[in-house]
């Protein structure tokens, strides 16, 4: 059996293993794939250029807005007597099959690309979500309501010639062809993409979408006026090259409990750590002085100059952060100074004290 090898590949199996060892590192730098490099025993690591995406993409679209009454329940203020307001969506819609009655798709004669496609008698189902004044959601109801009536159907009492017709004839470029129920391709299909399960994802071919809104609402009488914003798309999957910029940080929740947030906070945070800054046992803070024991002055500083025990005045601290701008005056008693007769080694000795002042 003929197996496929990539183009320009010159290279036997034995050396493969030299190009993966090569290629196959994962320092966060993107390796270079070579010819001979086998993805399928060493993934290659690192983050693509581009990447290739196989995407719905909307080939044609047209939407229309429709509008009808709508009695949600009956004796609804008796029911629901604390409603002030409703909001609504569009759960599902069901295709009549009765005939007449079923959405006709039919290719534009002479124009091979184009579909003309006739909406009629589509039954809607909305969940209609109730609401007090302050906005608490009391209930919410499935209505289910026929827009786009036949002649003939319990739901042409509602019909409008200007805001819900009978059918409408719509016009799609769709040069992919259309879905079909079943493999003899006898009859075409719209996909509704709504919020039922099963019934939320777009298929190829022809995709409805539909948004909805309560236009009016009276609480008395449980009526409201529902307008639909209808849309027809002509959906295929295609795929594309698109540059990648990275992947997405998804946000973490936490799981910290409001009754013990203080430790779950310590706990989950950065350790401790001293930050008290060392003694600079010498000039020019002179920060060595700052371990004389002050007076009780009532206060956390010391309050100045203190006599030393020898009867002499202490330094007065200085602030270490704001070096002294002039040289601090030392006062020496007279008898520790040497007398003129003292030898040279005395006057030396006295000299090394004063220094180390």
């Amino acid at each position: 059996m003929p197996k496929y090898k990539p183009k320009g590949c010159k290279c036997g199996r034995s050396n493969a293993v030299n190009v993966i060892a090569a290629n196959g590192s994962c320092d966060g730098a993107p390796p270079i794939p070579e010819p001979c490099f086998d993805v399928c025993t060493t993934p290659i690591c690192g983050t693509p250029q581009y990447l290739t995406l196989l995407a719905p993409v909307v080939y044609d679209e047209i939407g229309i807005n429709l509008c009808r009454q709508i009695t949600l329940a009956a004796d609804f203020a008796t029911t629901y007597p604390n409603v002030e307001s409703a909001t609504a969506e569009a759960v599902s819609v069901t295709f009549s099959t009765a005939p007449g009655e079923a959405p006709a798709i039919t290719p534009i004669s002479g124009r091979p690309n184009c579909y003309s496609v006739t909406l009629r008698n589509l039954t809607v189902n909305f969940a209609v979500k109730l609401y007090d004044c302050a906005k608490r959601l009391i209930t919410v109801l499935p209505v289910s309501a026929a827009y786009l009536p036949a002649s003939g159907t319990p739901d042409y009492t509602y019909f409008d010639e200007d805001t819900n017709p009978s059918s409408v004839e719509l016009e799609l470029y769709s040069p992919y062809g259309v879905s079909y129920s079943a493999a003899d391709a006898a009859t075409p299909v719209i996909n509704y993409v709504g919020f039922a399960a099963g019934a939320s994802s777009p298929a190829q071919g022809l995709n409805m979408i539909i948004i909805p809104k309560v236009l009016s609402f009276d609480p008395a009488t449980g009526e409201v006026s529902m307008g639909l914003s209808l849309y027809l798309k002509s959906i295929y999957y295609s795929q594309y090259l698109i540059p990648h910029n990275g992947r997405a940080v998804v946000p973490k929740g936490s799981l910290i409990p409001q009754e013990d947030s203080v430790c779950m906070e310590f706990v989950s945070g950065s350790l401790l750590d001293r930050e008290i800054k060392p003694l600079e046992l010498g000039a020019p803070h002179h920060e060595e002085n700052l371990k004389n024991e002050c007076e009780n002055s009532g206060s956390c500083c010391c309050p100045g100059s203190k006599p030393n025990a020898g009867g002499g005045t202490a330094v007065t601290p200085t602030d270490p952060t704001n070096p002294p701008e002039h040289d601090v005056e030392i006062e020496i008693e007279e008898q520790s100074l040497p007398a003129s007769s003292d030898s040279p080694d005395s006057l030396l000795n006295t000299l090394a004290r004063l220094g180390s002042l």
